[in-house]
């Protein structure tokens, strides 16, 4: 049993930004806990500001497609057409999220699905801003994470690495904590790892983002979680962080096991450390996967169950500790 502390970056929103639910992540802004000290502060480091989504099959009217769709669209013509990229212009999400960051400090917690017209942007808009860009479970390709990595490499930003949906060994096989032999999902993981290091992002600035594989013996889960893959893919490369996705593992079917399966894996424990460093949640309502999303309260009661036993990491920039009663 290791000791009480160890930090934990809490980042929680909806699954697609909106100006409608912006007001939400403000809420969520002010929650509070209390650390191990006894002492106030505010719960998260980050939140969701996603603006493009990664669906299966495209939709030319941008239904589901998120609010940034005609921006990109406009911008991947801009630079097809050999245009420079300070003619990009800002897609919706861009100024949202730096209305969010300017008031809150939160770190700003974004889906990279088109990065040559996407992060240019961000980096011109979000300069000295906090941000964790990461890649779409569905693209496991390390050179769409090059460009990802080169502007996080100098922002100082975080460089987010989904899992692919696919695993390669039975799920019985996954679970088993004396297996030494590296499965499809470890290979492709670490591989797309050592893209972002490559480009001179550091170790502290990388994260594995679990979020569950999809199996035929996953049972009622979205994407069945996999936490001794996880725990080996961090092992393999010492001094990044990970991340749980608990939105997307348990997903509507198991909705109402996503509070207490987070904190489950937040106090799990690789050897004399905690396995996770944090975690990447839906909450509040979105117009993509509603319902797998956590409401404001259980959010809250996540934050405090989990500052019960861990150091949750405030946002930097921020020096305002606000007073928040959350709504179920």
């Amino acid at each position: 049993m290791i000791e009480r502390g160890g930090e934990v970056e809490l980042i929680a929103g909806p699954c697609s930004i909106t100006n409608e639910n912006t007001n939400q992540i403000l809420s969520m802004a002010q929650i509070t806990v209390k650390n191990l000290k006894g002492k106030s502060q505010l719960a998260l480091w980050g939140t969701r500001v996603v603006g493009l989504k990664s669906r299966t099959g495209f939709n030319s009217e941008g239904i589901g497609m998120g609010i940034d769709f005609g921006a990109v669209m406009q911008n991947i013509m801009i630079l097809s057409q050999g245009n420079r990229n300070q003619e990009l212009i800002v897609p919706p999400s861009v100024e949202v999220a730096k209305t969010i960051a300017q008031q809150t400090g939160l770190a700003i917690c974004t889906e990279i699905v088109a990065p040559y017209a996407q992060v240019s942007v961000l980096e011109r808009e979000m300069k000295n801003r906090k941000m964790l860009l990461w890649n779409p479970a569905v693209e496991q390709l390390g050179w769409s994470l090059i460009p990802i990595a080169v502007a996080a490499q100098r922002n100082n930003w975080d460089v987010g690495i989904k899992n692919g949906k696919w695993l390669g060994c039975h799920l019985a096989d996954a679970h088993n904590p004396e297996s030494n032999e590296q499965t499809d999902l470890e290979k492709t993981w670490t591989g797309l790892a050592s893209y972002v290091q490559n480009t001179g992002v550091p170790l502290e600035n990388i994260a594995f983002i679990h979020r569950g594989v999809t199996v035929p013996d996953r049972e009622n889960f979205r994407n069945a979680p996999v936490h001794e893959v996880a725990r080996r893919t961090k092992r393999t490369t010492r001094g990044a962080k990970l991340y749980f996705d608990p939105s997307h593992s348990f997903g509507p079917n198991m909705r109402d096991h996503i509070l207490q399966g987070t904190i489950n894996a937040l106090l799990m424990t690789d050897g004399n450390d905690w396995l996770y460093n944090g975690a990447l949640i839906e909450a509040g309502d979105s117009p993509t996967d509603t319902n797998q999303h956590i409401t404001l309260g259980e959010l809250e009661s996540l934050a405090r169950e989990i500052s019960r036993y861990r150091n949750l990491v405030t946002p930097k920039q921020s020096t305002n500790v606000f007073c928040y009663n959350a709504q179920t």
